[in-house]
C-alpha cells in the first residue's frame, strides 16, 4: 500500500502547485503587463510487475505490467499572449502592440518589460516609476527629458508660394471714353415731281381743284394737301407754286423751275426716315399729274467716316448752317477741364474735322481723340494707369439744336498693371520677426511674366535685393522657370550685421504644386517659411515609432530620444525577477536591441498601459480542475489508509 500512498501525495502536490499558479494569475489579474502563466504535467516512472513477450508458436504475445507511480508538474509556462490596453491619457504611458519590451537598467545590469509607466526624474532622465530603473534608448543610453530647454531660433531661408496669379488680364489699360452709339452717316426718303422742262407754267392741276393729297413724314400722322381753286384754278403753274403749297412738317421741298421739278427730302437721315404719299378720298389720278408714287421710300444709312459730313449724320435734327456752334468741353486725364466751340463751315464740316478740333482741344499729352472703323468717336489716354477723363458734345444751346448728339461713356477704365500682394513673418538670426510684403506685378509687355518686388518697414531694415524677376508659366498655366536669373531675396535687419538671404519658392517647373497662371481670381499666398523664433520645450509625448518628440511653444518639434526595444528568439524563456520584470535566461537567447515598428518589434501606443493577460474565467475553471484533482487525490490516500488500517487489525 505504500506506492497508493506516495502516488496520492504525488498527486496532492501536483495539484497544489497548480492551485499555487492559479492563485498567482489570479492575484495578478490587475498588474499592467503581467504575462500569466500555464502548467503543464507528467507521469513519473512506472514499475514494471512484467515485461512483454512477442507471440511464440501457438501463444499469443503479452503486452507490459506496469504500475504507475504518480504525477509531477512538467512547465510552468509563460503565456505570451497580448494583453488589452487601457488609456491613462498621461503622454508618458506607453505600451507595446506586438512583440518586444521595454528594456531597463539599474547601471549594471538590463531588465524587460511590457509594463511604461515612465516618469522623470530629478536628473531629467526617463525612468520606470514603479523601481527607479533608467529606461534604455535605442542608442544604448539614457533618455534625458529636457524640461528646461530651449529651442535656438533659426533664420527664414526659404519662403514657399501657392496659389494663382490670374492669366486674364486686367491691366494695365488706358482709359477710354467712348460714343455711347455708333455714328452712322444716312440718306433721306426722296421723290421727284416731274412737270414741263422749261419757263412759265409745268404743272395744270385745274381739274383737281377740290381734291387731297395725303402726306405721311416718318411715323407722323397723315398731312392733307388741298388742291385749292385759288391757287391752281386760273391754269397752269410752275414748280415753285406747287412746292410752296407743299411744305409740311418734316419735310423739305425744292423747286425747280427750269427743269419743272420738284424734290421732296424728309429731313430725318437714314432707316427712321420714311415718306409716303396717297390720293386723298375721292381722288384720283393727282398722284399720277405729279409723276410721285403711292408706294412709302425709305433712306439709308451706313458707318460713317472721317469724311462724312456733319449733316450727313443720322442724329441730326436739323441741316447745320454754317456759322452754327458746337460746344466741346470735359476732363482730361488728370483731372484738369478743357472748353472750346467747334463752327461749322468755319472750323470744318466734317466728322474728321470735329476730331481734328477735339484734339486740339484736350491736352494732346495726355489723350488722343480719334474715329475707330466701326463709327464711335472716342478718347484714348496716353498713360496706362486710374483716370478721371470725360467728353460732352452738344450744340450751342443760344441756338436751335440741330443734333441730337450721343452720350459719351466710360469704355473702359484705367488701371495700372495687375497685381497680386501676399505678406508673411520672416525671422531673422536673432529670432525677431519681421513681416515682409511681397507684391506679384503682372509685366506691360510680356502679359505671360511676372515680376515678384519685397518691401519691409524700413524702421525695422531695408530690401536690399528686393525683386524676382520675370517669372513665367507654361501654356497650360503651370509654373515654368524664373528668368530674371535670381531666385533669391536679401534683407538687412537692423542692429543685423549679416545680410540675410531667403529662397522664393515657386513650385516644381510644369507642375501644380506652386504657383499657376491660371483663370480663377488671384489667390497666390505666402504659405510657409522655415525659420522660427527661440521657444520653450512645453511638453513631450512618444509616437507610434518609439521616437520621444519634444513639442516648443515657438511650433516646433524636435526628436528628443527613441526607445529601445528588445525582442528575443523565444520570450517564453524569460526569467521572472519580480516588479513584472524579466532577465535573460539560457533558453531566451540574448536580446536582439532593435526600435518600434522595425525588426519584427511591436508599435508603441502613447497614453496608454497594457493590461494583465490573465483570463480570470478560464482561470475560474482550471481552479474547479485543480480542486477537484486535489480532492480525488485525498481520497486516495484516505482510502490506502483505511486498507492499511484493517491489515493491522488482523493480528487482532
Amino acid at each position: 500500500m505504500d506506492t497508493a500512498l506516495f502516488t496520492g501525495l504525488s498527486g496532492l502536490r501536483l495539484h497544489q502547485n497548480y492551485i499555487d499558479i492559479i492563485g498567482n494569475n489570479l492575484a495578478n489579474v490587475s498588474t499592467a503587463g503581467f504575462r500569466g502563466s500555464r502548467p503543464t504535467f507528467s507521469d513519473i516512472l512506472s514499475f514494471t510487475v512484467r515485461a512483454g513477450s512477442a507471440p511464440v508458436a501457438n501463444l499469443g504475445g503479452l503486452d507490459p505490467e506496469q504500475i504507475g507511480l504518480g504525477a509531477t508538474t512538467s512547465t510552468v509556462d509563460i503565456d505570451t499572449a497580448q494583453g488589452t490596453f487601457q488609456d491613462t491619457g498621461r503622454p508618458l504611458d506607453v505600451a507595446i502592440q506586438g512583440h518586444g519590451f521595454f528594456t531597463l537598467t539599474d547601471g549594471n545590469q538590463r531588465f524587460y518589460t511590457r509594463v511604461g509607466t515612465f516618469g522623470i526624474d530629478n536628473d531629467r532622465n526617463l525612468v520606470d516609476l514603479r523601481t527607479g530603473l533608467r529606461v534604455v534608448s535605442s542608442t544604448g543610453g539614457n533618455i534625458t527629458v529636457p524640461i528646461s530647454d530651449t529651442l535656438p531660433a533659426r533664420a527664414t531661408s526659404r519662403i514657399t508660394f501657392q496659389g494663382n496669379l490670374p492669366a486674364h488680364v486686367g491691366g494695365p489699360l488706358a482709359e477710354i471714353v467712348q460714343s455711347a452709339n455708333v455714328l452712322e452717316q444716312g440718306t433721306s426718303a426722296h421723290q421727284r415731281a416731274t412737270g414741263t422742262a422749261g419757263t412759265g407754267a409745268q404743272f395744270n392741276l385745274t381739274a383737281f381743284v377740290g381734291q387731297t393729297l395725303l402726306v405721311r413724314v416718318g411715323n407722323n400722322a397723315q398731312q392733307t394737301i388741298t388742291i385749292d381753286a385759288a391757287t391752281f384754278g386760273a391754269g397752269p403753274v410752275n414748280a415753285s407754286v406747287v412746292a410752296a403749297k407743299f411744305q409740311v412738317a418734316g419735310l423739305q421741298v425744292n423747286a425747280n423751275n427750269t427743269a419743272g421739278t420738284i424734290d421732296f427730302d424728309t429731313v430725318d437721315l437714314g432707316d427712321d426716315a420714311k415718306l409716303k404719299f396717297d390720293d386723298g378720298p375721292q381722288s384720283a389720278g393727282l398722284l399720277a399729274a405729279l409723276g410721285l408714287t403711292a408706294a412709302q421710300v425709305s433712306g439709308s444709312q451706313s458707318t460713317a467716316t472721317g469724311t462724312t459730313d456733319l449733316n450727313q449724320l443720322t442724329q441730326r435734327t436739323l441741316p447745320y448752317s454754317n456759322g452754327d456752334q458746337i460746344t466741346i468741353h470735359g476732363t482730361n486725364p488728370d483731372g484738369s477741364s478743357f472748353s472750346n466751340t467747334f463752327v461749322y463751315g468755319t472750323t470744318g464740316t466734317t466728322l474728321q474735322s470735329l476730331v481734328t478740333f477735339i484734339n486740339q482741344t484736350i491736352d494732346s499729352t495726355q489723350a488722343t481723340a480719334e474715329l475707330t472703323a466701326d463709327g464711335h468717336l472716342r478718347v484714348v489716354a496716353a498713360d496706362k494707369k486710374p483716370a478721371d477723363m470725360s467728353l460732352i458734345i452738344g450744340d450751342d444751346p443760344s441756338n436751335t439744336g440741330h443734333s441730337d448728339w450721343t452720350e459719351f461713356r466710360v469704355v473702359q477704365d484705367g488701371t495700372g498693371p495687375d497685381t497680386a500682394t501676399t505678406s508673411i513673418e520672416v525671422v531673422d538670426s536673432q529670432g525677431l520677426e519681421h513681416n515682409v510684403t511681397m507684391k506679384f506685378t503682372r509685366s506691360t509687355t510680356d502679359t505671360s511674366s511676372w515680376d515678384l518686388v519685397a518691401s519691409v518697414d524700413p524702421t525695422e531694415g531695408t530690401v536690399t535685393g528686393s525683386t524676382v524677376s520675370q517669372i513665367r508659366f507654361n501654356n497650360d498655366g503651370s509654373f515654368n522657370v524664373i528668368g530674371g536669373g535670381s531666385n533669391t531675396l536679401s534683407f538687412a535687419w537692423n542692429g543685423n550685421a549679416a545680410a540675410q538671404t531667403v529662397t522664393v519658392n515657386l513650385g516644381t517647373s510644369g507642375q501644380f504644386d506652386g504657383v499657376a497662371m491660371l483663370g480663377n481670381d488671384a489667390t497666390v499666398a505666402a504659405t510657409d517659411q522655415d525659420g522660427y523664433k527661440a521657444g520653450s520645450l512645453l511638453n513631450a509625448t512618444f509616437d507610434k515609432d518609439g521616437k520621444l518628440n519634444g513639442f516648443y511653444s515657438n511650433g516646433q518639434s524636435r526628436t528628443l530620444s527613441t526607445l529601445r526595444i528588445s525582442v528575443f528568439a523565444n520570450e517564453g524563456g524569460l526569467l521572472r525577477d519580480g516588479d513584472t520584470l524579466f532577465t535573460e535566461s539560457p533558453n531566451s537567447d540574448n536580446a536582439i536591441a532593435t526600435t518600434a515598428n522595425s525588426s519584427g518589434a511591436g508599435s508603441i501606443r502613447a497614453g496608454s498601459l497594457e493590461n494583465s493577460n490573465v483570463d480570470m474565467a478560464r482561470e475560474f475553471v482550471n481552479l474547479i480542475e485543480a480542486q477537484r484533482g486535489f480532492q480525488a487525490n485525498a481520497r486516495v490516500i484516505t482510502t490506502a489508509d483505511q486498507i492499511l488500517s484493517e491489515l493491522m487489525n488482523i493480528v487482532h
